[in-house]
């Protein structure tokens, strides 16, 4: 009797079988956390002032993936100037941790500020918007403005201040919290 000969469809199915319960025993062994970092993460937004809604993976398996950070680098973009910059994924995983933590995974963001060009920035200053500081961390794409239909501004405030992951802004009279990779604080 000869060894069976595994087809090609049958063969890329055995490996997909044992990667999937290899990380699936990876997540078990090390824990829920393991198993959280290595699930897809996800982002739903909609952008209050271009109207554009993203739905968009950026990382599976632990691995940020290029053209889906591409797609949340335009979404994120300086809405007034058009100017695109990377958005630092520390931010996107700290949003996405976030509508994790208010029990809302699959919850959409309503996106009020992402990259800020320095132009828009001083503009803001200039015209005596609150809170917008002079090294914003919004120049650098490492900032966002935001909040969740459903979820009560002073509870998203509070969960974003929980993850103890960067600094937390709350804007109760324009309706958002702000979320930023900075030193931890709150304001």
């Amino acid at each position: 009797m000869s060894p069976r000969k595994l087809t090609l469809d049958t063969d890329l199915t055995r490996r997909a079988f044992l990667r999937g319960s290899a990380l699936a025993l990876l997540g078990l062994a090390a824990g829920p956390a393991t198993a959280l970092a290595l699930a897809p993460r996800r982002l739903r937004m909609l952008h209050t002032h271009t109207g554009e809604r993203i739905d968009v993976v950026y990382a599976e398996e632990g691995a940020f993936l290029p053209d889906a950070l591409h797609a949340l680098d335009r979404f994120l973009r300086d809405h007034r100037t058009g100017e695109v910059q990377a958005i630092d994924p520390q931010v996107l995983d700290i949003a996405w941790s976030l509508a994790n933590a208010v029990d809302r995974p699959a919850g959409q963001f309503e996106i009020i500020s992402g990259y800020r060009s320095a132009h828009t920035n001083e503009m803001l200053r200039a015209a005596g918007h609150g809170g917008v500081a002079k090294r914003s961390l919004h120049l650098a794409g490492r900032a966002i403005d935001l909040r969740m239909p459903g979820v009560d501004l002073r509870a998203l405030r509070g969960a974003a201040i929980a993850l103890g992951r960067g600094g937390v802004g709350f804007y109760a009279a324009s309706g958002f919290v702000h979320v930023d990779n900075g030193r931890p604080r709150a304001w």
